[in-house]
């Protein structure tokens, strides 16, 4: 099945990567002089420079605040170095430390990983029963992670101690998607809440980001009678693309209404406002879903089941997850772009065949 990823906020999927001013330009472009950035290749820029510039190179690059801007020779040489361009949506003077995004022949994509990671997430919040809940949370208060693991493994094989061979989830391929050659640098700042109220943490940090645009790719259901060999014909329903729909639809739903609850609470106006526009944008048959950097333990675990419903279980969880408790809301923080928009909303829309 042919489906769209429509980005609805930047989203970020990190290489493990990162690199500093040494290896950018920042400038200006010619059409519409909006901010921009060159990613400079620095084996090509070392190549492109005569020796008495590579000395010079050499000797800036120990020098913690060397940015490839703040000399002319360095930046007329970068220009012809280049590996790919993007929009400078910050302050560049700021800039210490890039995170790169995911990229292919130096190209952004979403990986079809993180798509289906945030699938399984959705299943497993709408479908898990409640003795497999009762399960959980006996697990999470004995702080027992491999029982933890069985009951998950459970949810989707037909044998929990052959998770690898007999999941359901086999059956669902899901394509990585387009590419994007053109990405967006922004800082991401951390609002985080304490009493009624909400502030942000020193420090901003710096990523690229998948911006906003529509992007192709494929989810494939291979249900065959292999599923009934190995035990899974009552999971079949799990990977049928009406369910997934209704997951993602619930699970992002909830989600969206205690994000606007949160921003209620502690009076940040804007996220309240930007989380009444994505509940709009929200629907059964083209539901939203979040992913990548800045989602979050609610957003990437099934811990909202447990917070309202069962605030013992959650607690637990928050001790599992942090080692301590603390008398503030369990996450208090949040990654925003700019101080602003939470990052990583998409749309994912089924394409009829």
């Amino acid at each position: 099945m042919k489906c769209t990823l429509q980005v609805i906020t930047p989203v970020h999927i990190g290489n493990g990567l990162k690199y500093g001013p040494q290896e950018f330009y920042t400038g200006k472009a010619k059409k519409d002089g909006e901010k921009i950035f060159g990613r400079v290749d620095v084996s090509r820029f070392y190549s492109n420079l005569d020796d008495d510039l590579r000395d010079k190179f050499i000797h800036n690059l120990s020098t913690p605040d060397f940015r490839l801007d703040s000399i002319k020779e360095f930046k007329r040489t970068a220009r012809k170095s280049v590996r790919y361009k993007g929009f400078l949506k910050t302050d560049s003077s700021e800039v210490k430390e890039v995170s790169e995004h995911i990229k292919t022949l130096d190209e952004l994509y979403i990986p079809g990983s993180s798509i289906k990671g945030s699938i399984r997430t959705a299943l497993l919040y709408e479908h898990l029963s409640g003795d497999e809940l009762n399960k959980i949370s006996q697990a999470v208060s004995r702080k027992r992670q491999r029982d933890l693991k069985n009951i998950i493994d459970s949810f989707f094989a037909s044998d929990g101690r052959d998770a690898a061979k007999k999941s359901i989830m086999r059956f669902l391929e899901v394509t990585d998607t387009t590419t994007c050659k053109i990405p967006e640098l922004y800082s991401l700042r951390v609002l985080t809440v304490s009493g009624n109220s909400y502030s942000y943490k020193s420090f901003p940090i710096y990523m690229e980001f998948m911006p906003k645009r529509k992007l192709e790719f494929e989810m494939n259901f291979t249900y065959n009678g292999m599923y009934d060999r190995i035990g899974l014909g009552n999971k079949r329903r799990l990977v049928n693309p009406e369910t997934i729909k209704e997951s993602l639809y619930t699970f992002s739903r909830d989600y969206i209404e205690h994000e606007r609850k949160f921003a209620s609470r502690y009076g940040v106006r804007f996220l309240k406002k930007i989380y009444g526009k994505l509940e709009e944008k929200n629907s059964p048959d083209a539901p939203l879903m979040r992913i990548g950097h800045g989602s979050g333990f609610l957003a990437t675990t099934i811990g909202l089941r447990f917070k309202e419903d069962d605030p013992m279980t959650y607690e637990s969880i928050r001790k599992f997850k942090r080692g301590r408790s603390y008398r503030y809301e369990f996450p208090k923080t949040r990654k925003l772009i700019g101080g602003r928009i939470p990052p990583g909303w998409v749309k994912v829309i089924f394409n009829e065949e």
